[in-house]
């Protein structure tokens, strides 16, 4: 139990620190320091800096992907799981620096490409399947695709970051809700706006 302690304690600080500013200037003498434990303990669980970083993705992903699941498989209209999952993908760009991801690019290429093979296979992939049966089911108007998904997936990059909040007087979290329901009252159907109305209202 100690060591699963020690080993959950090491992952979600760095989880944390990675998110908000990155790996490659950060050491393992820096996250010892921080923890207050031996680097020793720390390479007992995590042979290198590189495993540790991979192994924070991986926590990433398999929480992302069982939220995705449960919203998936859970009851309702295929639409507000869409917009539940876009909650989930814009919330999550809310937590993530552009260190977090730039030093992945360039300082854990393999990690990266794990990166954009989730968001393609796991998060887009379902997405689109949502996006089709929502159409099914007369709540999304029936444009292209590619085009709904870009311009959700567009809007919330370029409106959830902390540029566009720190010029525009307006928190992550009111950008992000803001964002959505502009997006969902311009990809549903009259039908779809009045389901998202009655989803938001609580009723």
């Amino acid at each position: 139990m100690k060591e699963l302690s020690e080993n959950l304690k090491i992952l979600e600080f760095c989880e944390t620190h990675f998110m908000h500013y990155g790996f490659h200037k950060t050491t393992m003498d820096d996250i010892a320091k921080e923890l207050r434990i031996s680097k020793k303990t720390i390479y007992k669980h995590f042979s290198s800096k590189d495993e540790l970083v991979r192994a924070v993705f991986v926590r990433i992903r398999n929480d992302l992907s069982a939220q995705i699941e449960a919203i998936i498989n859970g009851s309702g209209y295929t639409m507000i799981k869409l917009y539940k999952i876009s909650k989930l993908f814009s919330n999550r760009i809310a937590a993530i620096s552009n260190s977090w991801l730039s030093d992945l690019q360039f300082y854990a290429p393999d990690v990266w490409r794990e990166v954009e093979d989730f968001r393609e296979k796991i998060m887009q992939k379902n997405m689109i399947l949502l996006v089709e049966q929502g159409k099914t089911e007369g709540l999304i108007i029936d444009y292209p695709n590619t085009i709904i998904m870009g311009v959700l997936i567009s809007a919330i990059q370029g409106v959830v970051n902390p540029n566009f909040v720190l010029h525009n007087n307006i928190s992550l979290h009111e950008a992000g809700e803001l964002t959505l329901e502009i997006i969902f009252s311009g990809i549903s159907t009259k039908k779809g706006r009045k389901v998202f109305k009655q989803y938001k209202s609580g009723n």
